[in-house]
């Protein structure tokens, strides 16, 4: 009895190997906040701009993605394959003014061999979950909650930015200028890289200091304000607005 028992119990502790699930990894490269779906299933309710599944079973899985950028809200599905017992990463790109958005392979990076160890008594979960799919993704804690869609609120346009930027050039006055860019990011959101575009239109670097803090409160994405600061001559100018963002 004792050798009937070891080889069955040899396999009973090799199956957590053999049954080694994959890792999915979503990213951004612009930043933009997206939700996706997995098979149908929503994984992130509040989106975010990098998102991690653990757990995922390897083989052909369907990807659905709503990304948000200045243009809008874009959905994209796309097919792609796991494979076994990897990292996959993959980058959510989206392609300038069209706004579409589609998914590249960017890294498959293998798993390190799991380490079998006996099995510990088990205790009754007691978190609800749904099974009704089989697999049990568990994504990361988005970097931002409900900040996402306080300051992301009515973002500026490409088409909107333009006309701005249009109206800023045709005016030779620098206080006119800061006024019609103050009304028209006022009550609306902005992207880093648009608030870089409205800079350059500033003569004087004391107005683009006073605009980029004003245009900070208005901020889709914060954590990308860094983006203005090459435009800047003086270093003082830049630590300026590094300690305003750091009051903020």
């Amino acid at each position: 009895m004792r050798k009937l028992l070891l080889p069955f119990l040899f396999v009973l502790l090799a199956l957590p190997v053999l049954a080694q699930s994959s890792i999915l990894t979503f990213t951004a490269e612009r930043g933009e906040y997206f939700q996706v779906e997995v098979d149908g299933r929503l994984v992130n309710r509040t989106a975010t701009n990098y998102v991690r599944l653990d757990h995922v079973r390897p083989g052909k899985h369907y990807i659905e993605l709503r990304v948000r950028s200045r243009h809008g809200v874009y959905k994209m599905g796309q097919k792609v394959f796991v494979p076994d017992r990897v990292e996959a990463n993959y980058g959510v790109r989206t392609l300038g003014r069209s706004g579409k958005a589609y998914l590249q392979l960017i890294s498959e990076v293998p798993l390190a061999p799991v380490v079998v160890h006996p099995p510990l008594p088990r205790y009754p979960d007691r978190r609800p979950h749904d099974d009704r799919y089989g697999d049990r993704y568990e994504p990361v804690p988005p970097r931002r909650d409900d900040d996402y869609y306080g300051s992301c609120r009515n973002l500026l346009t490409g088409r909107e930015l333009d006309r701005l930027l249009e109206t800023i050039h045709s005016r030779d006055f620098e206080s006119t200028k800061l006024s019609i860019a103050r009304d028209a990011v006022r009550g609306s959101s902005i992207m880093a890289e648009d608030l870089k575009r409205i800079l350059r239109d500033f003569d004087y670097e004391s107005t683009r200091v006073e605009f980029g803090k004003f245009a900070y409160e208005y901020l889709c994405d914060r954590e990308h304000f860094y983006y203005i600061y090459d435009l800047f001559r003086f270093d003082s100018s830049v630590r300026e607005l590094e300690e305003y963002t750091r009051r903020r």
